[in-house]
Formats: C-alpha cells, structure tokens, sequence
C-alpha cells in the first residue's frame, strides 16, 4: 500500500532539535545515540501493513533538502547560529538506515542509531510519520470544518483569560494539515494569545517565532557521559557555553524537578530566563519554582519575581489552565506550551473525540566516541510511568540523587 510522502519539507521539524544540534555538534560531534519508539498505552494496535509504509515514508526522507528559503528564514530568526552550521544543514541528509522497523502483529518497534548530531533529526518528523500514517491506514478523517468552532471556541478562552500560548504539537498531531489549520485559526481567533509555534515551518509560513529550549535527551546524555549528580549542572554549563544567554528556558524535570533546583544555583537562576515543567503537579511545581527565586532574592520590589514558568505537560483544560493561573498569576510570568490538545482535538461525525496516540521516542544509549563502551541513558521526571530505563539503574539512580 503506496502512501503520498507526509514528511516534505525539512523545517517540519521543531525548533528545539536544531537548537540541540547545533549544541551537539559544538561540544560531542563524536558521540553516537541510540533510540526507541515507546507506545504508552499498549491497547492500540497498529493496522496490518503499518511497518511496511511506514519504511516506505522513511525512505522517502532521503529527498527532503533545507532549501534556500528556509536557510533565510532561520538564518533571520535564529541570529545564534553560526555559519558553519548553515553550511552543515545545506550538505544534511535523513539516512533511512539510521531507523530500524519492525512490526509483529499489531506491535511496532523501532530502533535509530547513529552520530547523536545525525540521528537526533528523526524523532519529530517520524513521530508526525507515524500518527498521520495511523489515521490515514484506518481511514480516520481530519473533519477539519466540522473542527474550528470547537478551535476557535478555545481559543477565545484562551484569549479572555490572558494567558501565553506556544503551539507544541508537531510530534503527535492528526495530521500537517490538521496543524497547518489549527495555527491557522488560532491567529485568526486569538492573535494576542498564540505567541509561537515548536514548528519551524509553521514559523516561517505564518511570520510567528519558532519556540523551543533543551529536550530531556540533552541532560540524559550528560547524565551518561559525566554521571548523574553532575547531569543538570554539566548540561546547563554547554548550552550556555553554546548559546551565551539566548534559549534561556531550562528543563527541569528529567532527574526530578527536587534535584533540579538543588543544582539550579544562583548563576543559572539569575541567568536563564525561566524554566519548564513536563511532568508531575502543575501546581506544586509553581510554588516550588516561587518559593526557590524568592530563596534567591529574585524578586522585583513590586514582588514580582522576573522570569517565566512554562507548563508543557499534559495541558488539557481550562480548568487546569485556571488553576496553574491562581497559582502564578501577578507572581511571576507563566506561558504554556499545548500539543496534542491543540494539533490532535478532533471530533468525527459521530461526535466521538479520536484518540491521539501517546508515544515517545527516547534516547536509550550513549557512545562519547568510538574508542568508548554504550552506556544506557535514563529519564526519571516526577511521573513513575514517563520513566524510561532498566528499573533497576532507575532504582539505584534514585537511591544516587536522594
């Protein structure tokens, strides 16, 4: 079964991977990775043919080139990317036999390995691969009409509570389509509130910023490389290194947000401009994030402490919305990052929501350069079921950290 490529363009892709690849191939250009696909909820079944389309997808990565026009437009709004790295991103090509797949049943597994700097390309685009491969295969329509009364109702909720928005969807959205409409509407609903998209080409076709800061794979790395009581330290010391104040949004939660600030010193606090939370209680993250620069003597005579809180996990509901709000609101400066709930918030006909799929693909192993062992990578976060790693490394890191 012959499907029309998904993936066309090569900015459909989100910022934060070129933000790491360029950090990556700055300080560990040596370094080679391993990846897996992880399907969270294991009662979905992939159609029968899946993992023969899907290669066939794959392969077709291979024609896709950073153009002209995109050159430009990252070159505009990215001004802290070297020349260098432009010249690295003209020669850059996907290399289907980086990825491995697999299919037994209605199972999928897929494997990517390869220089980090190479591979760490593929998981947004073959995650956006596989859910609309998904839909397409069991013939599950995008209703994108039937769909934006519903957007533009959110949206203009979104709008009268005063809030921040960056669209973070590419990895699990219904469709590019789905996406491209979905931005669509939200600038046309609530242009006040929508303040960027994760997606590069979205960016650069609707003249918004392309958002985005350091993924857990970053600090899993340096947790591998420098071990894990160093991990946070060592991965925030390069992306400074590298990026000498911009993207200054720090990751929190991938040895547990509690280490995170015990490392998170007065350098880092005051220099980094905010930090995200992607897994655990929205709230209590808030009032630790407060108590901690309010313990740093961050805070402005007005008490207002000047940074931003980011909220990417899991945002579902205004009801969430509005209590993270009670929380931060007039406190310090909040914005939210929102997927799945934007870019995969279909209603068919039968009036019945589809079910995005909940997928990840994560770093597993690390390899400093050739003449080194593999080393596993783990991520712990604030949520026991978003662990992934041998259980046992995760018990004995955890016995580490404490």
């Amino acid at each position: 079964m012959n499907f029309s490529p998904i993936i066309t363009s090569f900015d459909d892709q989100d910022a934060y991977k070129f933000f790491m690849q360029y950090a990556i191939l700055k300080h560990y250009p040596e370094a080679k990775v391993k990846y897996a696909f992880i399907l969270r909820d294991q009662t979905i079944d992939f159609p029968s043919g899946f993992g023969e389309a899907l290669t066939d997808q794959v392969r077709r990565f291979e024609d896709i080139r950073f153009t002209a026009d995109i050159e430009e437009h990252i070159a505009r709004q990215m001004p802290w990317f070297d020349t260098s790295y432009m010249e690295y991103l003209r020669g850059y090509r996907f290399n289907p036999d980086e990825v491995r797949i697999h299919q037994t049943g209605g199972k999928l597994d897929i494997a990517i390995e390869g220089f980090w700097h190479k591979t760490i390309l593929w998981e947004v685009p073959l995650m956006a691969c596989i859910s609309e491969l998904y839909y397409r295969m069991y013939d599950i329509h995008d209703a994108i009409e039937l769909n934006i009364p519903r957007w533009e109702e959110k949206f203009r909720k979104f709008s009268s509570m005063q809030i921040a928005v960056i669209e973070f969807g590419t990895r699990r959205r219904k469709s590019c389509l789905v996406q491209e409409k979905v931005v669509e509407t939200f600038l046309h609903s609530a242009p006040e509130t929508i303040k960027g998209t994760s997606n590069v080409m979205f960016a650069r076709k609707f003249g918004i910023p392309a958002s985005g800061t350091q993924a857990h794979e970053w600090f899993m790395f340096h947790a591998a490389r420098f071990g894990v009581r160093m991990a946070t330290r060592m991965a925030l010391e390069k992306w400074v290194e590298t990026y000498r104040g911009a993207l200054g949004i720090a990751l929190t939660d991938t040895y547990t947000t509690e280490v995170f600030f015990r490392d998170f010193e007065l350098f880092y606090s005051k220099l980094f401009d905010g930090i995200r939370q992607d897994s655990g209680d929205p709230v209590v993250f808030a009032q630790k994030a407060i108590r901690h620069y309010i313990g740093k003597k961050i805070i402005l005579p007005n008490g207002l402490i000047p940074k931003t809180l980011v909220f990417s996990d899991a945002i579902d509901s205004i009801e969430k919305i509005s209590e993270i709000e009670n929380a931060v609101r007039n406190k310090i400066f909040s914005v939210y990052g929102i997927g799945t709930w934007i870019t995969n918030d279909i209603v068919g006909t039968d009036g019945v929501r589809i079910k995005p799929l909940n997928m990840v693909i994560k770093i597993t192993g690390m390899q400093p350069d050739d003449t080194a062992a593999w080393i596993q990578c783990i991520k712990l976060t604030d949520c026991a079921e978003k662990r992934t790693g041998d259980p046992d490394t995760i018990r004995q890191l955890l016995g580490e950290l404490s």
